[in-house]
């Protein structure tokens, strides 16, 4: 994850440029109910999409940009075959989706993409700006609307 001094230079940067908060505050979007083929549904609080919002939760508890990233528990994002499945969206920018993600491996990574996002007004998030897990995960992007 990003370290204290990378977050306070990006939470200052954030704060003296207001076009890059124009289009406010990056929506982390967390399938709760996702769950690998084969996995117990019940009881819900056991489901790993769960688990991961819990640890994405935690996380950002901690984090000098939470009021920058807004943590949303979504009922299905219908990433079924690619769990456990997240969005990042924000108004007036691109829309990302990834499959394949894990409270356990890949949580801080998610923050750190998330964080990244944040500081493109345009929402563009480049390969190679991703964290590495992240990489293979995307599954697509959508228009700004």
């Amino acid at each position: 994850m990003k370290d204290i001094k990378q977050c306070v230079k990006i939470s200052a940067m954030l704060a003296q440029d207001k076009n890059k908060c124009a289009n406010g505050k990056c929506k982390l979007h967390v399938c709760t109910s996702c769950r690998p083929s084969g996995f117990p549904r019940d009881p819900a609080t056991n489901r790993p999409g769960f688990k991961l919002f819990q640890e994405l939760s935690s996380l950002l508890d901690k984090n000098l940009l939470r009021d920058q990233i807004e943590l949303v528990p979504t009922e299905c994002l219908s990433l079924c075959p690619r769990p456990c499945g997240i969005a990042l969206s924000r108004n007036n920018s691109w829309t990302y989706l990834f499959g394949d993600q894990d409270a356990e491996k890949t949580a801080s990574d998610i923050l750190d993409c998330a964080i990244t996002y944040i500081q493109n007004p345009d929402g563009l998030l480049p390969r190679k700006d991703r964290p590495e897990t992240l990489q293979p995960s995307i599954l697509g992007r959508i228009p700004p609307t």
